[in-house]
Parts: structure tokens; C-alpha cells; sequence
């Protein structure tokens, strides 16, 4: 496959030494062990994953359910101000210095519940529990890089389709992403622990994420295919960690304004 150089994407993207110790508060955070690996980028099944960055800067991992649409986590979007931070690019195939391709923008919708319900403090923006479901974002493409990377495709079912699926897999689960201790290679928690689905419809897990794993694929083989049955979304604290796991969008939760969201983009064709 034809390669690109990475030139210069930010600052925030130079390479850190890959899969180097973790510090002792990243262990508190992956229960103890680190079982990421670093995984090819254009592996059939990780092809539809990438790399999204804003324009001040920050990363976080976007998964491709369209051919010209990915999904990620909405708060990708607002920066260290709590304003509005619009997308500038999403980059597949990312390993090192090199990557397949790269898209523009062309739209970002992040649910305007989600938005509206940001609490804006002297010392930061924050999530109340109350969006903490609505933590979800859809990116419009300007080059459909699904035609050549595929797409993963999403659980359609509801709560209660999702949770006898789970079940059925033994509430196991995948997850990859672009991590903050490695943001320019794919480390993939293959068959991690779910541990389960609450009332708001978030999903609990214990995979090992960071900060740039923030909206990658959690998925699950259903029917003998990889499915995307959520987002990652937000992790506690290390003095929080044996009170709390991660928490995951489920994908009940955004499917149908996904569904439209893609459609609106057809029309517009």
C-alpha cells in the first residue's frame, strides 16, 4: 500500500517512544497491567480506524461508518477554553511518520443536548452527569475514505439486543485507539472486559485507555463479524479507579441520529 510521510500534523503528534513503561498512575488506570499492543494500521479489521485532530490541536480516534463518515466522542470538539474546537483532519493508517491517507472536513454535529449542558468554570469545562450520554460526534469527510479503508459497522439493536449480545460474547470486548503515550501508532486491548450497561445506556469496561483513546471503536463479534457497539468516552481518575471503571457510549444511544446524520449527507449529493 502507497504511504505518506507525516510531516507535521502538531506538536502534540511527535512521536514518544513506543509502548515505553508506564508510569505508575497510567498502571492504576490499566488495572495493574498493560495489555495494549501495537497492531497494524491496514489490517483488514482496524482500515476504518484513524486519527481525527482539531484545529488547536488535540487528537482523538474516530472510527469510519460511512464511507465519507466517522464517529467519535463530542467532546473531542471543545478545547481547554470550553469553546467550540472544529475538525481539520482525519488520517488513516497512521504508524509512525507515515500514513495511507488523509481527509478534510466538511461538517462536525455534536449533540446539541450535549453542548447546551456543559458546566464552564474558572478551572476548566465540565461534563455533568446529566450529558454524560450524549458525549457523542459525527464528522462529514471531505474525501469518502471509506471506499478504500471499508467502514465497521454499528449495532443497530436496542439496550436490551445489545446486552444478550454481550452476553453471548461473555461481555468480552476489543477496543484501539491513538493513546496519549503513543499518538502516532495503533495499540489495540483485544478481548477486554466489559463489565456492563447502565440504565443511561453507557457501557462500563476495563480496557486500557488514555487520553487520544477518547471516541475509538469498542467492538464485539456479533454474527461472526466485528461490530461497533460503542465509543470510548471517559475514564476516572487513578484515586477513583477501584470505585469505577471506564465508561463507553453504548451505540443504542446515537444509532438513529447516526442513521440520519448519513442520510442528510446523501441528499445533499
Amino acid at each position: 500500500m502507497l504511504r505518506t510521510t507525516l510531516l507535521c500534523l502538531s506538536l502534540a503528534l511527535l512521536p514518544l517512544p513506543s509502548l515505553a513503561k508506564p508510569t505508575a498512575e497510567q498502571l492504576i488506570l490499566f488495572f495493574g497491567k498493560d495489555e495494549r499492543v501495537k497492531t497494524d494500521p491496514d489490517s483488514a479489521q482496524w482500515q476504518p480506524v484513524g486519527q481525527l485532530e482539531t484545529k488547536s490541536h488535540l487528537v482523538c480516534t474516530a472510527t469510519l461508518v460511512a464511507e465519507d463518515v466517522v464517529v467519535t466522542a463530542g467532546h473531542c470538539f471543545i478545547n481547554k477554553r470550553g469553546r467550540f474546537d472544529p475538525a481539520i483532519s482525519f488520517t488513516v493508517g497512521l504508524s509512525g511518520n507515515e500514513y495511507a491517507e488523509q481527509s478534510g472536513i466538511s461538517e462536525v454535529q455534536v449533540d446539541k443536548d450535549f453542548l447546551a449542558g456543559l458546566e464552564h468554570r474558572p478551572d476548566g469545562t465540565y461534563i455533568p452527569k446529566k450529558i454524560a450520554n450524549r458525549d457523542f460526534a459525527f464528522v462529514r469527510l471531505s474525501q469518502p475514505l471509506g471506499r478504500s479503508r471499508g467502514v465497521i459497522p454499528v449495532f443497530a439493536g436496542d439496550s436490551a439486543a445489545l446486552k444478550q449480545q454481550l452476553q453471548a460474547a461473555n461481555w468480552k470486548v476489543t477496543n484501539g485507539g491513538y493513546p496519549l503515550d503513543d499518538l502516532s501508532h495503533l495499540l489495540v486491548h483485544s478481548n477486554c472486559q466489559a463489565t456492563g450497561l447502565l440504565p443511561d445506556g453507557r457501557l462500563t469496561h476495563r480496557c486500557d485507555t488514555l487520553e487520544g483513546n477518547s471516541g475509538s471503536p469498542m467492538l464485539a463479534r456479533i454474527n461472526g463479524r466485528m461490530t461497533l457497539v460503542g465509543i470510548q468516552s471517559s475514564a476516572p481518575s487513578p484515586a477513583r479507579r477501584r470505585k469505577e471503571d471506564n465508561m463507553a457510549l453504548a451505540s443504542p444511544l446515537f444509532y438513529q441520529q447516526l442513521q440520519q446524520f448519513i442520510e442528510q449527507g446523501k441528499r445533499k449529493k
